[in-house]
């Protein structure tokens, strides 16, 4: 391992530490990207060069420190080096969600005062123009792809790329120079909170919190430059942004780029990742996978599969409490041999450091990854905090828990039980709203997350959202959260949102698995002519009502959804329902189908 890695190395600012990595690994692959049909390599020397080229072409036509750019794109190569072109001019980046409609597109704009905005396709490209009047500061547009022709202010991807050799030509030092010139505790970005409640906030963040955040957070996850990373989390999402990209950059490890959202587990088999930053989704997702597959097996090789996966998590047990014997040792390595390592092969095979975040993971889920030799790091964070404020020690999982604070950051349990964070990863405060920044951050220092959690042996445990506290008309409070996590373990379960909110009992809001009730109906050749029509199905209600009961077993009588409601079509970003972070709009949601929830509260 270069000597400069196993140093603790406090950097000036993001640009700072990925030249460092450019300087010390020029040739390492940097960012692994389909041409063609054809993943191809852009070097740590290469990246560089494009951010250097970009940044003087930014330059030349007017762009200056202190200008809002925004990035309106799906993850590709184009992505990052806007992103560090942007830093390295001093201006502020302002990442957009790509799957946000024109109107939610225009609030932000016009909010952060955007002087300049990157597409990346001809969708996004009519949305400016769609919403381009609407926003006052906006003058120029940057397609990745060749421009319009005859079009003013709008400047392709490559034309900024030529325009910016001629710069340098000019200018040779400005690149330096510009570097030179960061503070450390400048607003470098505003990144938009998604919120499930109100109107996005824009989140002002420096590169001294994100610098602290990336160091404080590698020295858990133990990064080598051997990592390859697959990012598909949007990079407007600072999850993505920081842990899936600027991580890696640190450690000069190589980023892959999913060829889109839906095909992870095709490009999991073509990459072959060792580090993988998701969302507990998809990880549910293919544990759901594997045992739909086992099922349709003979029912030897499914024997074989259960009592593998049993003998998974019974040496997994005893190795967590020290207690392992030869006999268990000796039954894992077959069930390794035998079943697990063709599972693993199916996920590339070289899978280290799989990593969940953005909302709690079941412990189920966890367990089965655990069975197969496969540790999920699972970590809490929120943008006000840089992201990071917890992980999941290397080998010390507490089911349940998501993990210790990164070195260098405070957590304490209010009285009420709000998890408060205190440290250098704090924003600078909400932009352009500081009643809301004073009303997060108290006097004291202390960030109130708005989330309920508790402590235990240094471990932080979350229980639910302050706000999503259910309080029944009997006065009995109920953290929907678990429930709801217990709930999504059915494999005829996608998503969930209880309601009960001074009512009589808590009812359900369900997201069926379509496709596997469709699966399950024609199976017992129940007709059904669309999809709404098969949840009216008695058939599909029974079973749905018998999942429900057997998953909240160990929930008490008055936690436990008592009816439910099954939608006939999922809940979507574009709608409104989920934030693009695919979090459920609870109060969108509870809203839209009142009449609904409120037929199930009829006597």
């Amino acid at each position: 391992m270069p000597e400069y890695q196993k140093q603790n190395i406090t950097f000036q600012s993001v640009v700072h530490l990925l030249l460092n990595t450019a300087d010390n690994l020029p040739d390492k692959n940097a960012l692994l990207y389909k041409k063609n049909g054809q993943y191809t390599a852009m070097s740590y020397r290469e990246l560089k060069n494009a951010i250097e080229k970009l940044t003087g072409g930014l330059a030349s036509i007017g762009l200056k420190p202190g200008d809002r750019i925004a990035i309106l794109s799906y993850n590709r190569p184009e992505w990052s080096i806007s992103d560090f072109a942007i830093f390295a001019l001093r201006g502020i980046s302002v990442p957009v969600y790509h799957t946000l409609p024109p109107g939610q597109i225009a609030y932000i704009l016009k909010d952060a005062g955007v002087r300049a905005v990157f597409v990346e396709d001809q969708l996004q490209y009519e949305k400016i123009m769609q919403i381009w009047d609407d926003c006052p500061n906006l003058k120029m547009i940057f397609p990745f792809f060749d421009k319009p022709d005859n079009a003013q202010n709008i400047f392709s991807f490559q034309e900024l790329l030529e325009l910016g050799e001629n710069h340098k030509a000019q200018q040779p030092e400005f690149f330096s120079e510009s570097v030179s010139a960061i503070q450390p505790e400048e607003t470098c970005s505003i990144v938009y909170t998604s919120g499930t409640t109100g109107e996005p906030k824009g989140v002002m963040l420096h590169h001294k919190g994100f610098i602290f955040d990336i160091i404080s957070s590698e020295s858990v996850l133990h990064l080598f430059p051997e990592d390859v990373f697959l990012s598909f989390l949007p990079l407007s999402h600072l999850y993505e942004r920081l842990a899936g990209h600027w991580c890696a950059m640190y450690r000069g490890c190589t980023i892959a780029y999913a060829d889109d959202i839906t095909t992870v587990v095709e490009d999991i088999q073509q990459i072959k990742p060792t580090v993988l930053v998701s969302v507990p989704r998809l990880y549910e997702k293919i544990s759901n996978a594997v045992i739909e597959q086992v099922e349709a097996v003979p029912a030897l090789k499914r024997k074989l599969f259960y009592w593998a996966l049993k003998t998974g998590r019974r040496y997994n047990e005893r190795k967590l409490n020290n207690r392992l014997n030869p006999l268990i040792s000796l039954k894992y390595a077959f069930a390794d041999r035998v079943v697990f390592s063709k599972i693993k092969q199916k996920l590339g095979g070289r899978f280290r450091h799989p990593i969940s975040g953005g909302a709690p993971i079941s412990t189920e889920t966890i367990k089965f990854f655990e069975a197969l030799g496969i540790r999920i790091v699972e970590g809490y964070g929120m943008t006000e905090t840089h992201l990071i404020i917890t992980l999941t020690p290397a080998g010390k999982t507490r089911y349940g828990s998501c993990g210790k604070p990164i070195p260098g950051v405070e957590v304490r349990i209010a009285e009420d039980g709000e998890i408060l964070v205190k440290g250098p990863t704090l924003m600078k405060g909400y932009y352009h709203k500081p009643e809301l920044t004073r009303q997060i951050i108290d006097p004291e220092g202390w960030l109130h997350t708005g989330d309920i959690g508790y402590l235990e042996s240094g471990y932080l445990f979350i229980t639910d959202r302050k706000k999503n506290i259910i309080v029944t008309a009997g006065g009995k409070n109920i953290s929907p959260a678990q429930i709801e996590n217990a709930l999504k373990q059915s494999r005829y379960i996608e998503d969930v949102c209880l309601v009960g909110n001074g009512r009589r009992f808590v009812s359900a809001v369900v997201v069926p698995q379509y496709e596997n009730l469709k699966q399950w109906a024609m199976e017992r050749k129940i007709p059904f002519t669309s999809q709404s029509d098969l949840m009216k199905k008695k058939e599909i209600r029974d079973l749905i009502a018998a999942e429900l009961e057997t998953l909240q077993v160990n929930f008490a009588r008055y936690e436990k959804a008592k009816k439910f409601l099954l939608l006939p079509e999922p809940l979507t970003v574009e709608n409104g329902e989920l934030t693009p972070s695919l979090k459920i709009k609870r109060a969108v949601v509870e809203k839209k189908y009142k009449d609904l929830i409120d037929s199930l509260y009829e006597e």
